[in-house]
C-alpha cells in the first residue's frame, strides 16, 4: 500500500522521489524518521548503512582497521564505536579519514537499496536520512532536502540524556558537524525541534503537505 499524505495518495510516479533528512547530533533527526516509519514511508538510515561497513565481513572493516591500527578493536576482534569515536572526533584529520574510507562504501549501499525499494515495493518516496548529508555532498542526489533545527541548550541536554555526554564532549561532536548556518541554506524544509514532540509531529505534517503539491 503506497504511503498517504494528509489522506490523499500521492499519484503514481516513473521514479521514487527521494528526500534527503538531515541535522546535526541531537537534533532529532531519528526521530522525525521514526515517525515517517509510523506513517508508512521507508527510511534508509545512511548512519546504520556506516556502521555495517565496520562490521568484519564488510571489505571496509579491513580498510578502517589499516588506517586506525589495532587499538580501535574491542576485547572479541570487532572495532569499537566508541574507541573509533573518541579517536576521531578529536582529529578532524583523523575523521576526515574514516569519511574517505566509509563514504564511498556508504554511497554504494545506499544506490542498492533505492533500488530495491523502488522495484521491490514499488514505492514513490524514499527519505534518506544521513547525518553528514551535505558534507558528502548527497543532497545533490535529492528531490529536495528536510533539516531538523535545535537549539545547543537542547541538543546539550538531549545527549546528556541520550549518551551520559558531558557539555564538553557533546560541544566536541557538535563542532565537528556543519554549523546550522552552512547546514540550513541547503533546506527546502526546516523542521523546528525545540518544542514538544506534539508540536514536531506538527511542523512534519506541514512538510509532507508541501510534498505533496511538489508531487502532484
Amino acid at each position: 500500500m503506497s504511503p498517504e499524505i494528509s489522506g490523499a495518495p500521492i499519484h503514481p510516479m516513473k521514479h521514487p522521489l527521494i528526500i534527503g533528512l538531515t541535522g546535526g547530533i541531537g537534533s532529532g533527526k531519528s526521530t522525525v524518521a521514526r515517525m515517517l516509519e509510523k506513517r508508512g514511508y521507508p527510511v534508509i538510515d545512511a548512519d546504520l548503512l556506516g556502521h555495517r561497513v565496520l562490521e568484519s565481513s564488510h571489505p571496509g572493516f579491513r580498510e578502517v582497521l589499516e588506517a586506525f591500527g589495532k587499538g580501535i578493536l574491542d576485547q572479541s576482534g570487532r572495532i569499537s564505536r566508541p574507541k573509533l569515536g573518541l579517536l576521531v572526533f578529536q582529529d578532524p584529520q583523523k575523521l576526515e579519514t574514516l569519511n574517505s574510507i566509509s563514504h564511498p562504501h556508504i554511497a554504494r549501499m545506499i544506490e542498492k537499496e533505492s533500488l530495491r525499494l523502488a522495484e521491490e515495493r514499488s514505492v514513490e518516496i524514499i527519505f534518506l536520512e544521513a547525518a553528514l548529508l551535505i558534507e558528502t555532498g548527497w543532497q545533490r542526489k535529492c528531490h529536495q532536502v528536510w533539516i531538523v533545527n535545535s537549539d545547543e541548550e537542547r541538543i546539550l541536554e538531549r545527549l546528556a540524556l541520550r549518551n551520559g555526554s558531558s557539555p564538553e564532549e557533546a560541544k566536541q561532536r557538535i563542532s565537528s558537524q556543519l554549523s546550522p548556518g552552512k547546514r540550513l541554506p541547503h533546506a527546502d524544509f526546516i523542521l523546528e525541534n525545540n518544542g514538544t514532540p506534539k508540536e514536531l509531529e506538527e511542523r512534519l505534517e506541514q512538510a509532507l503537505e508541501s510534498l505533496q503539491e511538489k508531487a502532484e
